[in-house]
């Protein structure tokens, strides 16, 4: 009886070192997703990292709910950072459901592919990763991990930067000189690189620290011969891995100038002026004190100079009209690049505050900023850019999610910076200069959030970035209690011992067995819906089953439809546009092909409208589709202009950014919209 016990042990405990390193495997094959460019998908450098991180995460979820099954030591842990953002993720699903389109607050488009569905994967990436590693050490090997990742995309961004294709991974550059790399987008590569960058340059800085606290030491002089080779072999290691360290924040450095990213720069800068208020605050020495306040001042005073050169550049003729190749230098002097810019962020700003004042307490949903924009937006000219974000991601909270957005964010932010300091605080000097480092990183994510579109690689170094704030705050809590809500203190012990999922009784086997039922569930959706959403991208690119051909050019939108619905929309606005610009030569060769597809264009474009009511972009798309029929099929003149005030009244200045884009039939009048394509 006791050898089956002994045996029954030694399997549960193999079982539990190999599903630990099962969540270590999935933890770091999760970093891996800025490299993922799925070339035969819409948006290849979005959904190919989506549909891939989704799937990862939805294995390690499953993975770890197994082990906290075994090992309640590998259970969430008490956490203020944990609350707040599970408060964040309920605030997006209130947001999203009394919003104006609670489907389009789920799953987002395709072009961005973030909503509730994508939050919720980041959400479960991150319990995960507090829930196994504990310990700030921990959370370290996962940053270094990232930190290689991130090496990675300098060099890759150093090639595209020199020439035109990278050699083994296609990635052409579009807005060269300036480099996007495996983002497609330069200013997603600035702020990769920005973050990375200050955490690369933190775990440099502590190993100088640390190894200059151990040379100080009185026990150096003691140490046998035994010690000194383990010394010297540590410092061998030291040595290493300062080597990559370096070549992580140089490459880094190397990607944001490539990127001509100037948010990424004020990143930077916002990062430096971090450390510089903290070694002013940390510091013991009054000579450092004041050299951290002077250097405050000298980087203050520059960039004061740097923002007259870049609003003002008429008034730095010297400086504006010198030729600089590298991309950053340029834009950072160039004020005609850089003023446009802000000027269209502007707009979407304001547009943004008019549409929190009107709905202040739980917004417009999520992902319907769009919606916002149109029916707020002022003082545009016709080459206006349509937002569908307010480029500010506290605006965006207020404006999609209302004050629960907006305190819930806040808090979140608290508490983040909160956890740092307190670990600079009470930390050795090696481990104080590092987490202070990942205080400059995380203020550098701030930063660029009030300017910036959040993504999906940028989610995932924002989650590490919080596991280590985590890790920092809940170390050395274990067995104490400090909770002042007797209630909440109770339900955290009755889950911390697992009494309700105790194997030996009836009440533990149902509860284990509906967890684990309810997780695999979880993850079977998730991945069953990332292989719908790959075979609707695949079948609008032409790579999925129905290939185009000359004689049905649509045939593969409409399969698209048909592969995923819940984020059709995008399908069913490119199928108008398709038809409206070939609506004369269909009719006229394939009559009963138009009429069908025409058929189908009106009934798919019901039911956009079902699923998006106040997407004006929609009733601007179908009054084009009708004007286009309207020339052989008079009829639908007068629903082109019924669809057109539609339009009108979800978006007054309509009329006044979207003409240029398109030429409408005469017999539409010159008021009619013509919407932009999807993308």
């Amino acid at each position: 009886m006791t050898r089956m016990v002994a045996t029954r042990e030694s399997v549960a405990a193999s079982a539990q070192r190999l599903l630990l390193w099962g969540v270590y495997i999935g933890l770091a094959l999760v970093l891996l997703t800025p490299l993922m460019i799925a070339e035969t998908l819409l948006f290849p450098f979005v959904v190919g990292k989506a549909l891939y991180s989704r799937t990862v995460i939805a294995a390690l979820l499953c993975l770890w709910t197994a082990l906290a099954l075994l090992q309640p030591s590998f259970r969430p842990p008490r956490s203020k950072l944990l609350v707040c953002l599970g408060a964040s993720l309920a605030a997006h699903a209130v947001g999203g459901l009394f919003g104006v389109s609670p489907i389009r607050s789920v799953w987002s488009t395709y072009e961005r592919m973030q909503g509730l569905v994508d939050f919720a994967h980041w959400f479960a990436y991150f319990l995960v990763a507090v829930s196994v590693l504990r310990e700030p050490k921990n959370v370290r090997a996962l940053l270094n991990a990232n930190l290689g990742v991130a090496l990675v995309i300098g060099c890759l961004a150093a090639v595209g930067y020199f020439l035109e294709e990278v050699p083994f991974y296609n990635v052409r550059e579009r807005d060269a000189p300036r480099i996007g790399s495996v983002f497609g987008n330069a200013t997603y590569l600035g702020a990769y690189a920005a973050t990375n960058m200050l955490v690369a340059a933190g775990f440099l800085t502590s190993s100088f620290v640390a190894a200059t606290s151990q040379s100080s030491g009185a026990a150096r002089a003691a140490a046998t011969a035994r010690h000194r080779a383990q010394r010297k072999s540590d410092s061998m290691d030291t040595a290493l891995a300062r080597v990559f360290w370096g070549a992580a924040a140089l490459g880094s450095l190397l990607a944001l100038m490539s990127s001509g990213s100037v948010t990424a720069f004020l990143a930077v800068a916002g990062g430096v002026g971090f450390l510089v208020v903290a070694t002013a605050c940390f510091a013991r020495s009054r000579a450092i004190r004041r050299l951290a306040l002077a250097v405050g001042m000298i980087g203050g005073m520059g960039s004061l100079a740097t923002g007259g050169v870049f609003f003002f550049p008429g008034a730095f003729p010297a400086i504006t009209e010198a030729s600089f190749a590298q991309p950053l230098t340029r834009r950072l002097v160039d004020g005609n690049e850089n003023v446009p810019s802000f000027l269209k962020r502007r707009l979407a700003w304001g547009a943004g505050i008019d549409g929190f004042l009107e709905k202040p307490i739980l917004g417009w949903g999520p992902e319907n900023y769009t919606v916002v924009f149109g029916r707020y937006v002022t003082g545009i000219g016709p080459k206006t850019e349509i937002h569908d974000y307010a480029h500010n991601k506290f605006l965006e909270e207020a404006t999609t999610k209302g004050l629960l957005g907006v305190v819930s964010h806040l808090a979140l932010w608290i508490c983040a910076f909160h956890a740092i300091w307190r670990a600079a605080r009470r930390s050795p000097p090696a481990e104080r200069v590092f987490a202070l480092f990942i205080g400059a990183a995380l203020t550098a994510y701030f930063v660029q959030q009030q300017a910036l579109v959040d993504t999906l690689t940028l989610s995932l170094q924002f989650m590490l970035l919080l596991a280590f704030a985590t890790s920092a705050e809940t170390v050395g809590r274990e067995g104490k209690s400090r909770r002042r809500i007797a209630a909440f203190a109770n339900l955290s012990a009755w889950w911390r011992r697992g009494d309700f999922l105790a194997p030996g009784t009836t009440l533990g086997r149902l509860a284990r067995g509906a967890c684990g039922c309810g997780v695999l569930a979880l993850a079977g959706a998730s991945v069953a819906t990332s292989h719908s959403i790959h075979a609707a991208t695949a079948a609008l690119t032409g790579s999925g089953p129905v290939r185009p051909t000359t004689e049905r050019p649509l045939a593969n939108i409409e399969q698209s439809i048909v592969e995923f619905e819940p984020m059709a929309n995008w399908a069913r606005l490119m199928l108008m546009h398709g038809l409206s610009g070939r609506w004369r030569d269909m009719r006229m060769g394939r009559g009963a092909e138009a009429k069908r597809l025409l058929a189908s264009a009106e009934r798919e474009g019901a039911l956009a409208l079902a699923a998006e009511p106040e997407n004006w972009q929609i009733h601007a798309t179908l009054s084009r589709l009708y004007c286009a029929a309207a020339r052989t099929e008079p009829s639908y003149l007068s629903r082109a202009r019924e669809e057109h005030a539609k339009a009108l009244a979800l978006a007054p200045q309509l009329d006044s950014f979207l003409p240029q884009n398109l030429i409408m039939p005469k017999l539409c009048t010159s008021a009619t919209p013509r919407a932009q394509p999807p993308g």
